[in-house]
Parts: structure tokens; C-alpha cells; sequence
């Protein structure tokens, strides 16, 4: 049986730098956009990001991530919810 490859797969809602493209950008412009990691694309590896400077979603294929912060996140998320139940 042959393995599915997700070594693509990250966490929903991560912090990510998406590379803008030069023809996208004027000169002065930045070459990277912060965004939120919203999905996946179901043809390719592309990843669906929330840019909420711009308020639109866009695809791109050059992310770089920032998992620790989401996963920090969810753990501290977690550990609200387990104190709010022992109470």
C-alpha cells in the first residue's frame, strides 16, 4: 500500500511570510506579506494564506512558517479550558 506524502501539511492559523513576486510588487514595495495559513490547495502544494493588511486570500507556493508561535498557542488555549473545567 503506498503511503500518502504530508510532509506539506502545517498547522491552520500559523503566522507565515509569503514571498511576493516582482511582478506583483513596485520597487519599494516589501517582498514578503504576513498572513494566516487558511488551507490547502487540493491540486498542488500550494497554501491558502489570509493577508489581513489586504483582506483578501491568496495562493503561493514560497511560505516560510512560524509554527512555534500556533502550537504555543494551542497548548496555552488548552491549558484554559483544562483549568475551566476543574473549577
Amino acid at each position: 500500500m503506498h503511503k500518502s506524502d504530508v510532509s506539506h501539511f502545517h498547522i491552520f492559523s500559523s503566522l507565515v511570510y509569503c514571498h511576493v513576486p516582482e511582478e506583483k510588487r513596485k520597487k519599494l514595495e516589501p517582498a514578503i506579506e504576513k498572513g494566516i495559513l487558511v488551507g490547502y490547495n487540493e491540486t498542488s502544494k500550494v497554501y491558502k494564506v489570509y493577508i489581513p493588511t489586504h483582506r483578501k486570500t491568496i495562493i503561493r507556493r514560497d511560505v516560510k512558517f512560524e509554527e512555534d508561535r500556533a502550537l504555543k498557542m494551542s497548548l496555552e488555549h488548552e491549558q484554559v479550558i483544562v483549568q475551566e473545567e476543574e473549577e
